[in-house]
């Protein structure tokens, strides 16, 4: 039993960081080895404790297995679909803002250069004169 919830709390503190930092490639391994490693730790130490020869069974190692099994299965859906209502609920005025004030706002300053682009291309198209080369430059083959 104690394996069991040394398993689950061991992968719970396995699963915030990556609710945290992200769960990419090179961030899962570190995550992984680093529950693992505290993983081997606790039950190295409890098994130093508990027993009288010291090394871990095999039904210790079964138990902290089943823990993080348990805690992936059972548990770390609902967290992570929890931690994304209340992120999803925490960036709504700031999505709204977005939609309704800042991308109209950037909408119309776009607009406004683009009309004083046109306005200017047009201008230069009005004022240019074609320049033709002088008669006396002109050479024939």
């Amino acid at each position: 039993m104690w394996g069991l919830g040394w398993g689950l709390g061991v992968w719970e503190l396995r699963d915030v960081p990556g609710l945290v930092f992200g769960n990419g490639p090179l961030r899962c391994f570190v995550w992984d080895v680093l529950a693992f490693m505290v993983a081997a730790v606790l039950l190295c130490g409890f098994a130093a404790g508990v027993s009288a020869s010291g090394p871990p069974r095999w039904y210790m190692v079964a138990g902290m297995a089943v823990g993080a099994l348990g805690w992936n299965g059972a548990a770390s859906p609902f967290l992570h679909r929890g931690a994304a209502t209340l992120l999803h609920g925490l960036t709504l005025p700031l999505r709204l803002a977005d939609e309704k004030l800042i991308k109209p706002l950037f909408a119309a300053i776009n607009a406004r250069f683009e009309k004083r682009r046109a306005r200017r291309s047009a201008k230069k198209l009005k004022n240019s004169k074609k320049v033709l080369q002088k008669p006396k430059r002109v050479l024939y083959n």
